[in-house]
């Protein structure tokens, strides 16, 4: 909770964004009490959310509320101040899996096509909410 350190709640989402990454793109499966993480938790203005998205997303936003940095203002300052990957890891992690939902049949398919573009979007997500959780 505080800036340029990560906290163990930060580590927790991180660990949580990263096995909801890998569920998404199809590398991994994940079920729990009977229930695929994968599938469709509910469905929200026409979008169909699983459970392994809301749990990623939910991460990420986590990781941006419970720190000091928590207006969209300043955060947008802390992500340009970074060095050009890690801002552009940060931009994708806050982006790309809304892209995910929004276009499934573009960008949802895409990494979805194989492994290695499941494995790049995993460690895009992973590296920008490290990113995250670090600067704010």
């Amino acid at each position: 909770m505080s800036k340029l350190k990560m906290d163990a709640f930060d580590a927790s989402l991180l660990v949580l964004n990263t096995m909801a990454a890998f569920l998404i793109v199809g590398i991994g499966t994940f079920d729990l009490f009977g229930v695929n993480f994968a599938n469709e938790l509910f469905d929200f203005g026409g979008y169909a959310l699983s459970t392994a998205w809301v749990i990623g997303y939910g991460s990420v936003i986590g990781t941006i509320v419970t720190n000091n940095n928590t207006e969209l203002a300043s955060l947008g300052n802390d992500i340009q101040n970074l060095e050009t990957y890690y801002m552009l890891a940060a931009a994708a992690t806050l982006s790309l899996p809304v892209a995910f939902i929004v276009f499934p049949n573009s960008v949802g398919s895409f990494f979805q096509s194989a492994d290695l573009w499941g494995l790049v979007y995993v460690v895009v997500l992973t590296s920008g909410q490290a990113s995250l959780g670090w600067m704010l």
